[in-house]
């Protein structure tokens, strides 16, 4: 019984042995008081996919509610030395809390391996994004994310990228920046600029869906200046100066966006700067120009894709800043030389290779945010 508490596996196998005197029909026992810090187990209504409901039971059973158990429960249930306990006639019976307000529910244990039955986090996260398919699907995945950072599943930069991209695809960022409001739940930390690059770009999808409506322009620049604003919660970057992924609050690119969607959305309202927020982000932008990677490698048409998403947006909402502030103005002159310097220069060289040396089958994302962009100011 090396590496696990012999107390409470004394007192477990105590148990079972009281129970087995009397040969009930089930040994019942809880995991109430010593699992509570991981909250409730994660429940998830029906979805509208037969194999989406199987990936999230497999995971709730197999992943999830081991971290909900006791030592010696865990112990039973993984130790092989042990797993005859749960073989016999008598099953033993584990109620779990599954909500805060008090309810349970009530699983058998039964013997696991952990190569066997637990599934691998990034491939089950790439199967769950591609069975997501209505709205009701897309709500299961705070509580997907939950149960995995309970059960000490980790979520890297790549995956959290990739959850946000295909949020945002699917008309559902909204609920990718609840995820990351709720970063002690979740997991996802917006503490790197790869993540941050793809949850302003995630907004800018929110306007481009809408078709650069008002509404939807108006939406596109809440949900990236809230993105803005939280990455100064010491849950993510917070007070730190730098990250292993870069500070996303220095990264031009991405407080470039949340200016353009701020000043698009004065545009298209005929507001003006209301309440000095194209002003805020333009300065905040060009405070950080210094840490601009305007590079585009000339024989990588990949660099130049990724060139493309980069400085467009940047571009476009520097052209919409302009509009809004005046472009004879202190800040303006400043937004125009860096748009005629920089900015126009890199996207004219990214989109050239890219027509030049880009796939020809299929849509690179880049071609894609350069003609969409192109009609926000239409």
């Amino acid at each position: 019984m090396a590496g696990h508490h012999p107390i409470s596996l004394r007192s477990t196998f105590l148990c079972l042995r009281q129970a087995s005197s009397t040969k009930p029909a089930s040994r019942s026992f809880s995991s109430t008081t010593t699992r509570r810090k991981h909250g409730p187990l994660p429940t998830f209504p029906p979805t509208s996919s037969p194999s989406l409901d199987a990936l999230l039971s497999t995971f709730r059973t197999n992943v999830f509610l081991p971290s909900h158990l006791l030592r010696a429960q865990r112990a039973l249930i993984y130790r092989r030395s042990l797993q005859h306990h749960l073989l016999g006639e008598d099953p033993i019976t584990i109620a779990v809390p599954t909500s805060t307000s008090g309810g349970s529910e009530s699983f058998t244990l039964t013997p696991l391996e952990h190569m066997r039955d637990e599934p691998a986090t990034a491939a089950s996260l790439h199967e769950l994004l591609s069975l997501l398919r209505t709205k009701a699907d897309w709500h299961i995945l705070p509580a997907f994310l939950e149960g995995l950072k309970h059960s000490g599943r980790k979520l890297s930069p790549t995956m959290a990228e990739k959850i946000v991209r295909r949020a945002a695809a699917a008309g559902q960022m909204g609920l990718a920046g609840e995820c990351a409001r709720m970063v002690a739940r979740t997991g996802v930390k917006l503490d790197n600029v790869g993540l941050a690059r793809e949850v302003v770009w995630g907004a800018l999808q929110t306007a481009i869906l809408a078709g650069w409506s008002r509404e939807g322009t108006a939406a596109a620049a809440k949900q990236a200046e809230g993105m803005l604003v939280l990455m100064d919660d010491p849950a993510h970057v917070g007070g730190k100066e730098g990250t292993k992924g870069g500070d996303p609050r220095k990264a031009p690119e991405v407080l470039g966006v949340g200016m353009g969607l701020v000043a698009l959305r004065s545009v298209k309202g005929r507001e003006g700067d209301v309440g000095g927020k194209v002003e805020k982000w333009a300065r905040k932008m060009l405070n950080c120009w210094k840490h601009a990677e305007l590079g585009v490698a000339e024989e990588s048409w990949w660099d130049a894709n990724r060139a493309l998403m980069m400085w467009v947006p940047v571009e476009v909402g520097i052209e919409a800043a302009m509009k809004v502030l005046g472009e004879h103005t202190e800040l303006g002159k400043r937004l125009g030389q860096v748009l005629k310097a920089d900015v126009e220069p890199v996207v004219r060289k990214a989109k050239s290779i890219l027509e030049r040396d880009g796939p020809k089958e299929g849509r690179r994302r880049g071609m894609v945010m350069y003609e969409e962009l192109k009609k926000a100011l239409v």
